[in-house]
């Protein structure tokens, strides 16, 4: 794997990070905040389920990218994804992407 790859993969490694980081917080953020379960566990819980809902449900989304076709695949997604990550790293950082409490 060159360098150059790696740093297409980036930005699906940063977009993965900050996602997975809000979905955390808004599933486990009231049960470790009131200490039900330790910060640790939530994270060990937390990490294998979004390995295995990568592995399981990644297919759809190569799928999608091979059928784009002439788009160059990899400058594609890193250019795709890195739009993404830094709409939701903005939004999560101006507090416009929480769920709305009632």
């Amino acid at each position: 794997m060159t360098i150059e790859t790696l740093f297409l993969l980036s930005s699906g490694l940063f977009l993965g990070w900050s996602l997975g980081a809000n979905d955390a917080g808004n599933v486990f953020g009231t049960a470790v905040g009131s200490r039900m379960i330790l910060f640790s566990t939530a994270v060990l819980v937390c990490s294998i389920f979004m390995v295995l809902g990568a592995v399981w449900s990644g297919e759809g989304v190569s799928r999608g990218l091979v059928e784009l076709g002439s788009v160059s695949v990899l400058g594609g997604a890193f250019m795709v994804a890195l739009a993404a990550v830094i709409a939701v790293f903005l939004m999560i950082r101006t507090g416009r992407f929480r769920q709305h409490r009632r």
